[in-house]
């Protein structure tokens, strides 16, 4: 145990040291005025942009995925701030996303802005059009993950070092009229135009543009019930082949180079020899393995079907039969993790399972496809799997939200049925980039066909339920999105440590509804707010 507990604290240390050289490389040079960047082109700004969303977007340390996947209940780490909720402004999981998005991307899009306008008849309005978009995007996830955050006054640098805290009811209006100039301006000339800079679209402007558009959907979906939403919804899907389609994913790509090294993070973290950093929760597996050994009642929807999606989600490391190499808390088959909160309760939770516990797969971190044969992951999967942000898929969960809410009047149950189809499609996606088998649409079919028939015969309740359950297991790998879907609707149903059957959970703290803020922000920002109780402190769209 002690040595795993060095580890982690080996593999923070380090993650922290990359992220503090990246964002500090410039100071070392104490001829030039590192807060005056113009002699960076437009091209390399934007790269750096999209490398650090992806980045404080992501699921390896320090991005919002890997601590919202815990909070939706699919992969944690050992400890109170995972395994109880006890999330503190001064953690690394708050500090870092905070300091890439707002202290530096928010800062760089900035400079583009400015670059790029910077002289009347050669302006960069395609590269002004892409970060307004991103802009847009990185604010609207600050005000759902944190509340209330800096706008009108954010990233100012020295002329104004305390900058007051907006309202994230006042922010969001902004941010839609950002996007549609944003797309405004990526249709007009420009004395340049993106490429390779652009690794997430490749200079495809129209893919830009659904993005926006798409953008748009899931945020009017957000706000769904605090605002009637249907007539701006109703004008999105007039023509939704302007919205993002089966090959138009906003993610980013990754590689399978070691030099230079363009693999996927959360793969360099999951698989480097010595176990990985997170645990896959067992009440997640059990909802995708059709069985409930946490609720008597309720809990799985889905019990008695399997979903085929399971080894490309999870791969195990002990092979049929074999021996973990310690007490193990939780062991289904060769599935080994621990139980969410657990954490000094547990007697066998403790134990070191490097070499043993179960890791995420290929579809969420470019890890190995389980192919059943077990083997200790040492640098062993494909590593290229993108980071997933805004999906197809996605887009058709939202839209059988919106139709079962009587947002709009399309087919929710022919939405759903398709969303599904799509998430499995992306996976076999991922498995064909890795040289991994598909899997088979007959299997696809006969899963697709069981939710169906549940979802047919249960009220509007229920059926939001089947809704959100399948786009949170589609999820996996990107959990920013479930954390404010879960808060919006209540669904899926998650783990409760105090009322579920186990004896070795109990539950301390309630569920956090919003990020606190960044401690050392507060303490010298006279304009800042006290600090929340996260448990409390909801965002403005959630009503419940």
């Amino acid at each position: 145990m002690k040595n795993k507990n060095l580890k982690y604290f080996i593999t923070a240390i380090f993650s922290l040291a990359l992220i503090l050289f990246n964002a500090c490389e410039s100071w070392l040079d104490i001829n030039e005025d590192p807060n005056n960047p113009t002699a960076v082109p437009v091209s390399q700004l934007l790269t750096t942009v999209e490398i650090d969303l992806a980045g404080s977007m992501g699921a390896s340390l320090g991005g919002l995925s890997g601590y919202t996947s815990n909070t939706v209940q699919q992969m944690f780490q050992r400890g109170n701030t995972h395994q109880f909720y006890d999330l503190q402004g001064t953690d690394f999981e708050v500090e870092t996303p905070w300091n890439i998005m707002y202290e530096r991307m928010l800062t760089d899009i900035r400079e583009i802005i400015a670059l790029g306008s910077a002289s009347e008849g050669n302006e960069d309005w395609h590269y002004i059009g892409i970060v307004q978009i991103i802009k847009a995007y990185v604010f609207s996830a600050l005000v759902d993950i944190w509340g209330d955050v800096p706008f009108t006054e954010a990233n100012q640098g020295a002329a104004l070092r305390m900058p007051a805290y907006d309202k994230g009811q006042d922010i969001y209006p902004q941010l839609f009229q950002l996007i549609d100039e944003g797309i405004v301006n990526l249709q007009k000339a420009s004395r340049l135009s993106p490429g390779t800079d652009d690794i997430i679209y490749q200079g495809d402007l129209d893919k830009w543009s659904k993005f926006a558009k798409t953008l748009k959907l899931k945020m009017y979906n957000q706000i769904r019930l605090v605002q009637d939403v249907s007539s701006e919804v109703g004008a999105l899907l007039a023509d939704e082949s302007q919205l993002i389609g089966p090959d138009d994913d906003f993610e980013f790509p990754y590689g399978a180079s070691t030099a230079p090294m363009n693999r996927n993070p959360a793969y360099q973290q999951e698989y480097a020899p010595g176990g990985s950093y997170y645990y896959i929760n067992p009440y997640f597996y059990e909802i995708l393995k059709g069985e409930n050994s946490f609720f008597p009642v309720e809990g799985n929807p889905y019990e008695g079907i399997t979903d085929p999606r399971i080894p490309y989600y999870f791969y195990n490391q002990l092979a049929p039969g074999q021996d973990a190499e310690n007490p193990t808390a939780y062991r289904n088959g060769d599935f080994v993790s621990i139980y969410m909160f657990s954490y000094n309760i547990d007697p066998n939770e403790g134990y070191d399972q490097a070499s043993s516990q179960t890791v995420a797969g290929l579809y969420p971190v470019g890890g190995r496809y389980d192919d059943g044969n077990g083997g200790i992951v040492s640098f062993n999967g494909a590593g290229d799997t993108p980071q997933r942000m805004l999906t197809y898929f996605s887009r058709l969960y939202t839209q059988a939200e919106l139709a079962l809410e009587g947002v709009t009047s399309q087919d929710d149950a022919q939405l759903l049925k398709d969303a599904m189809q799509a998430s499995f499609d992306k996976v076999n996606e991922v498995a064909s980039m890795a040289g991994a088998p598909e899997i088979d649409q007959t299997e696809i079919d006969e899963y697709i066909n069981a939710v169906m028939d549940i979802y047919n015969n249960s009220d509007d309740e229920g059926k939001l339920r089947h809704i959100m359950t399948q786009k949170w297991i589609a999820s996996y790998g990107f959990a920013v999105d479930a954390y404010t879907d879960y808060r919006r609707t209540g669904y899926p149903l998650l783990q409760n440590g105090n009322t579920d059957i186990l004896d070795v959970t109990v539950q301390t703290r309630d569920y956090p509804v919003s990020y606190p803020w960044k401690s050392n922000d507060l303490s010298v920002n006279k304009n800042a707010p006290s600090q929340k109780n996260i448990t409390t402190f909801r965002v403005f769209w959630d009503a419940n």
